[in-house]
């Protein structure tokens, strides 16, 4: 995410090792505890991402 200012769950997984609902609920706790996240889009062409970037 420091590097592209967003990041896939798709992407998140695969840096991570770890399952679908996994990064879902890393991702939206991020989101919900960071002012600084946000989530953009919804399915498949959504991703996460840096305000500001």
């Amino acid at each position: 995410m420091k590097e592209k200012g967003k990041i896939t769950n798709k992407e998140y997984q695969e840096l991570n090792s770890v399952a679908k609902p996994t990064a879902t609920r890393d991702l939206a706790e991020l989101v919900e505890k960071f002012s600084i996240f946000k989530n953009t889009g919804k399915g498949a062409g959504s991703y996460y991402e840096i305000i500001g970037s």
